[in-house]
């Protein structure tokens, strides 16, 4: 008698195992393994995602605009272009990725054929020289007396600044990414633009 118990227990007990199903894993994955991976908000902190479309709407805006079109050097030769790094003027720790988009930029200013863009070398030294004398916040007049110097045409800047709000059940943080381009000859901004995104934490009812 004992036996049959301890037998109708153990089959009670995998008919429970499996009306729960299989249960799931912590998995490391690539994106190739899992294409939904960089889709979902994983926070309301900016992500890889969230910067690319930022910058992606600004170039977009700078490849369409009158000064795009009509850029050019003395002469008639390619404008020397820098491309500066982009302040975070957020609470989020993104300093590594914003500095990650100057390749970016970089790259289409290289292949659209209209600009010669500065070596990273001359960049940095741009860079170095001007947070020696005012520290690391970007000062146009000075940026554009040392780039004359070193014979930049346009610096191409920006910054990424955020908004948040919250209630009770809600929180909405509102991020905006500035750009220009400076020219160093006059000082006056050649084109610009603000691109924008949201994102949140909202009650949603699951089903």
């Amino acid at each position: 008698m004992l036996k049959m118990y301890h037998g109708a227990m153990c089959l009670v007990l995998l008919a429970l195992l499996a009306a729960c199903g299989p249960t799931a894993q912590p998995t490391y994955v690539r994106g190739d393994d899992v294409p939904w991976l960089d889709d979902p908000a994983m926070s309301v902190g900016l992500d890889l995602r969230d910067l690319e479309q930022l910058l992606e709407e600004n170039m977009a805006s700078l490849q369409a605009s009158a000064w795009w079109q009509t850029v050019s050097g003395p002469s008639g030769t390619l404008p020397s272009v820098a491309v500066m790094p982009m302040e975070n003027r957020t609470t989020e720790h993104v300093d590594s990725q914003l500095h990650a988009l100057i390749g970016m930029v970089e790259t289409q200013l290289v292949n659209s054929n209209r600009f010669t863009v500065i070596a990273a070398e001359l960049r940095d030294q741009i860079i170095e020289e001007l947070r020696l004398q005012q520290g690391a916040e970007f000062d146009q007049s000075r940026a554009v007396q040392l780039g004359g110097q070193l014979g930049v045409h346009y610096f191409i800047t920006g910054r990424v600044v955020d908004n948040s709000e919250r209630t009770a059940e809600y929180r909405r943080v509102q991020y905006y990414m500035f750009m220009q381009a400076i020219s160093v000859e006059t000082g006056a901004i050649a084109w610009q633009n603000q691109s924008e995104l949201t994102k949140g934490i909202v009650p949603m009812v699951v089903e």
